[in-house]
């Protein structure tokens, strides 16, 4: 199925299954697949912001067929970013298995700001209050005794700063999240040097091995020009 052969704007699903047979209902399951994962696509390049229209015309469906299946927006983005929240969860409690605190916290650093720099919906959903918060105030609320523990563990080894918090820590992958937003235009992998920088100064003593290519002096004026721009 196309979107030239179901027009945009359409409604071109059938309304439910005939008693003569269950085709319209795997058409149905088909077509809220589809849906769900042109949400994931267009929300991963585009954010939450995307509008319907588009995600209907990436899937090949009618908008009528979306609002049969999601009623609202909110609801498309929980089907579309579950699995991305459960991941996120999973990376938490992988962290809390690690060998060391130390060694579970800056894995969750690390792969919690490359999920949040791959994927836009899920860095709007985490780090703003639009569609989706409802579950991801629930994450929120599901994470923070998590990374606590985590955190208090880091702390009980001597592995951290002792005036380190979880909110600190939510703010730090919040502004490299940004940052590699602005600076992927220039050089996508920029912001695994600051990363490295800040997960370093997390350190009681502060030392760290490698940081990554430093940014030359023409890519600090071009980031700096996609930094003034509106956000895309």
């Amino acid at each position: 199925m196309t979107s030239t052969e179901h027009p945009q704007g359409r409604d071109n699903e059938p309304a439910g299954a005939t008693p003569a047979g269950r085709a319209p209902r795997r058409d149905a399951a088909r077509n809220r697949a589809r849906i769900i994962d042109a949400a994931r696509e267009v929300f991963a390049t585009q954010g939450v912001g995307a509008g319907l229209n588009e995600i209907a015309h990436h899937a090949g469906v009618g908008i009528g067929t979306i609002y049969r299946h999601f009623p609202d927006k909110e609801v498309l983005v929980d089907a579309a970013l579950g699995d991305r929240f459960t991941e996120l969860t999973a990376l938490v409690d992988q962290g809390l298995a690690a060998a060391t605190a130390w060694d579970g916290l800056t894995h969750v650093m690390r792969q919690a700001v490359a999920m949040n720099v791959a994927d836009r919906g899920l860095r709007d959903v985490v780090f703003s209050s639009g569609p989706g918060r409802q579950r991801a105030d629930a994450l929120r609320d599901g994470l923070a005794p998590r990374l606590e523990q985590l955190l208090g563990r880091a702390r009980l080894e001597g592995a951290v700063r002792t005036d380190l918090t979880v909110p600190d820590l939510i703010m730090i992958m919040l502004m490299l999240t940004e940052f590699a937003h602005r600076s992927s235009p220039v050089r996508p992998d920029a912001y695994r040097r600051y990363l490295e920088l800040i997960i370093s100064s997390l350190r009681p003593q502060s030392a760290v091995d490698d940081l990554g290519v430093v940014l030359s002096a023409a890519e600090v004026q071009a980031i700096a020009r996609q930094w003034a721009e509106p956000s895309r």
